[in-house]
């Protein structure tokens, strides 16, 4: 197919990519000389254009994107056949996707401004709600599965606007090669579990998978990726999620309550619509639509600038023949140097993160408690935040920062040990040297037992949940009381972890501690 130049009224310059079952081409509508506007035309591939089911499939692909005319999903123009190949013409965006923005925004070492990510995720839920609810065929409702949702598959135009695309792998009642349930489609990382499991699917799985892609550009991390792609499936089964304002302070909870219950283990748990979660994300927006379009189209280009430029200077540079093409097909026919696009790190794994956020933490909280002479010089303590989640401890400043002056809370606490002192001192002057044993005290039953702070090396390993306020956690039947914790020793080997809610909900898991390493369990249901 690469050797091909055109495909019926579309003059291809330049092949873009190639996936797994189709070449994806820049090209032009009408050739060269009368060029009309930059379309992207996508066709099987060679080596697959014999084959009846990659034929069905592609057919599928075309049904339902012609089904497809929403603002925020990428048009499908036209659908043909020449020289005995079936090809798709479609809207060609001057943008990049969201896998480009997150590795650019990593490279200059910032982070994705909270008001952009709202407004593309709303930009990105009113494509997916239409997809799911409103597309109809031959009168009746498509209800679309995109089953694909990824970085890679949505895409900022510098315009402002945000688009799906590819629902190549797409799921409709109105297909013409049904895919058969337990058959795995899509990037095993943006899963949701029920598919991982190959269980029948309804639109909240793309909600989870686009939950799973937000996250992951919130934090810079990655959150079910894993080495294998078998550990990243049984990862997104266990769907143990970290609270993201752990991991980026400036979460606003309402962005974190959406992001938790849209990626619920359950689907019934999450949203009922993408409709609904658009509505509970749309109130962290400000001003009017055209203006949110106009900021992101404001960050997109400031944040590209380097090769905005290197673009504007190409057109100053080409002749007439050539700068017309050039205007109209956005970076493609460039080379811009010192590009950033693709030379970022990969990012870290969230589980990873976090576990190093709890192990710091709980450092802080020992060398309070283990040196209590020390207290008066920590005048930084109000700084640390308090988990999310509600289970860290909160902590309270005892040192005024301007002045150096013991606060009210310290003088009360000299006040308590005084007259403690004061009435040992009587007791042990009135009664001689008979001693007074003060009655041993349970542990509250809403505050988890004191945590031993060492372990044996080669031997133990550690464990940190993370889990809302209200959650009791048990280990190997051993209550462990109310609330998060970090970094608790046990033997190595298998221990049963049992988690039980305030309305009496409770699920078990059997972990497999490792000898000097750190087992972090926080199910997003339990949060």
């Amino acid at each position: 197919m690469s050797k091909q130049y055109s495909l019926g009224k579309y003059q291809l310059i330049k092949r873009i990519a190639i996936g797994g079952m189709s070449e994806i081409f820049l090209a032009s509508q009408g050739g060269l000389d009368g060029f009309d506007r930059a379309v992207i035309v996508k066709c099987i591939r060679e080596d697959l254009d014999s084959e009846h089911e990659v034929k069905e499939m592609f057919l599928d692909e075309a049904r339902i994107a012609a089904c497809l005319k929403h603002p925020n999903i990428v048009h499908l123009y036209d659908v043909g056949r020449d020289k005995g190949s079936a090809y798709l013409a479609m809207e060609y965006i001057f943008g990049r996707d969201l896998m480009a923005i997150s590795e650019r925004v990593r490279t200059l070492g910032q982070k994705l401004p909270i008001q952009f990510i709202v407004k593309v995720m709303c930009d990105a839920l009113a494509g997916l709600n239409y997809a799911h609810q409103v597309a109809e065929f031959e009168d009746k409702p498509l209800n679309v599965i995109h089953r694909d949702v990824s970085p890679q598959n949505i895409l900022v135009s510098f315009d402002g606007i945000t688009k799906v695309l590819d629902f190549g792998i797409a799921k409709a009642t109105a297909r013409l090669s049904e895919t058969r349930v337990g058959i795995l489609k899509g990037k095993y990382a943006y899963m949701s579990p029920e598919q991982v499991r190959g269980k029948k699917l309804d639109h909240r799985s793309d909600q989870f998978s686009l939950a799973i892609v937000f996250y992951e550009i919130i934090t810079g991390t990655r959150l079910f990726q894993r080495e294998t792609d078998y550990s990243t499936m049984e990862a997104v089964d266990l769907c143990e999620v970290p609270p993201i304002r752990v991991l980026r302070k400036d979460v606003p909870r309402r962005l974190m309550r959406v992001l938790r219950k849209a990626m619920r283990r359950k689907p019934k748990r999450r949203f009922s619509s993408s409709k609904e979660m658009e509505r509970a994300l749309h109130r962290l927006l400000k001003g009017s639509g055209v203006e949110q379009s106009e900021q992101v189209s404001t960050y997109m280009r400031k944040l590209f600038a380097d090769e905005l430029k290197a673009r504007d200077q190409a057109i100053d540079d080409a002749n007439a023949d050539e700068r017309e093409l050039l205007m109209s097909t956005g970076f493609e026919m460039v080379a811009p140097k010192d590009t950033q696009i693709g030379n970022a790190t990969e990012p870290p794994l969230a589980r990873k993160i976090y576990g190093e956020i709890l192990a710091q933490r709980e450092a802080v909280k020992t060398k309070v408690r283990s040196k209590p002479t020390d207290i008066i010089k920590q005048t930084d303590l109000s700084e640390v935040e308090t988990d999310p989640s509600g289970g860290a401890d909160r902590q309270t400043t005892l040192v005024n920062k301007k002045s150096g002056k013991l606060t009210d809370d310290w003088r009360f606490l000299m006040l308590v040990f005084l007259g403690v002192a004061v009435i040992a001192l009587f007791i042990m002057t009135v009664f001689g040297k008979d001693e007074v044993v003060p009655p041993p005290t349970k542990p509250s039953l809403g505050t988890p037992q004191k945590m031993k702070t060492t372990a044996r090396p080669g031997l133990d390993g550690f464990l940190s949940v993370s889990v809302g306020h209200t959650v009791r956690v048990k280990v190997d039947g051993k209550d462990l009381g109310l609330g998060a914790f970090g970094m608790h020793p046990l033997e190595r080997g298998p221990h049963k972890i049992e988690l039980t809610t305030s309305r009496g909900e409770s699920r078990a898991w059997t972990v497999q501690i490792k000898a000097d390493k750190e087992y972090i369990l926080g199910p997003a249901d339990y949060q």
